[in-house]
């Protein structure tokens, strides 16, 4: 087995004893064209015996070389644009969900205020207008005086009420003119 060894100066080969290395025979994980390199590589270190072997290092950045198809890549960055513009959409509707609900939230907030100064207002003033207070100012600073029994007078209705439509004969109602526009018999 051939070991390659680079240490920046150069590409060296190591050969080993096939009997002691059976276990770290890396030319197997190699790819195809790396192994036949190496098959050349190892022709050539037959014929000149020398532990140096020089790679052709063009051959092999071209094979490993991948070409991308245009279609592939726009088909590509156009699906990344989409899903990036879908994202960014959904970001944005929740920003706007949250300032809404931040001015829900606010609003609510001004109500309950104004709902809490409603009830105190409403607890001054029926502090302040008991019934005593109403009739004594009524009686003291307006002259006024309580309603007594001579003063009532009570009148009966003849046959309960009563009610009659009055209506001119020229005019129509505005449901009277749009009932015939619609009855088409």
């Amino acid at each position: 087995m051939t070991v390659c060894l680079n240490s920046g100066k150069g590409v060296s080969v190591v050969s080993m004893n096939k009997q002691n290395t059976a276990a770290y025979d890396l030319s197997l994980f190699e790819p195809e064209s790396k192994k036949k390199n190496s098959d050349k590589e190892k022709l050539s270190e037959n014929k000149n015996d020398s532990k140096v072997i020089k790679l052709d290092t063009d051959n092999s950045q071209k094979s490993q070389r991948r070409r991308h198809n245009p279609l592939v890549i726009m088909v590509i960055s156009l699906l990344t644009i989409a899903v990036a513009a879908v994202s960014a959409f959904i970001v944005y509707n929740n920003v706007v969900i949250n300032e809404l609900n931040e001015k829900i939230l606010s609003s609510n907030k001004i109500i309950e205020n104004q709902t809490n100064l409603e009830a105190q207002y409403q607890l001054k003033i029926d502090s302040k207008l008991t019934s005593d207070i109403v009739q004594d100012y009524a009686e003291n600073k307006l002259g006024m005086t309580q309603v007594q029994n001579a003063q009532k007078e009570f009148v009966e209705l003849a046959d309960g009420d009563q009610g009659k439509v009055v209506r001119e004969d020229g005019k129509d109602s505005v449901f009277d003119s749009m009932g015939k526009l619609f009855n088409f018999s």
